[in-house]
């Protein structure tokens, strides 16, 4: 059964999108693997819109809401709320899935 969800980019989310895309594309010289993280987004962004609770529930005490899920997009985590009474998926964070991610989500900030 296919899910009518739209999903929203927090500001937040279009900063992190744009340094990827910059670092990817622009400090790695790799113009390709932008594009392909691109589409590796859009696939998951259809899958979370699809079944908005496929993603793991974030397990952190500093989060706000605790339905805040995640999942994988290549070597990022996309952090994203489910929201059922507006039918949308809020896109929080998308963040290097090395640095310290327990820290840098107590910045979560949803709207």
């Amino acid at each position: 059964m296919t899910s009518n969800y739209q999903y929203n980019f927090t500001k937040k989310v279009e900063t992190d999108l744009d340094e990827i895309l910059s670092y990817i594309s622009i400090e790695l010289s790799n113009p390709d693997a932008a594009a392909s993280f691109l589409k590796d987004l859009q696939a998951v962004l259809a899958s979370i819109c699809s079944v908005p609770k496929i993603g793991r529930i974030v397990d952190n005490e500093f989060l706000p809401n605790r339905e805040i899920r995640k999942s994988l997009v290549g070597n990022y985590v996309l952090y994203y709320l489910p929201d059922a009474a507006e039918m949308t998926i809020y896109i929080l964070r998308i963040l290097y899935g090395r640095r310290n991610l327990d820290e840098l989500v107590r910045e979560i900030n949803h709207f």
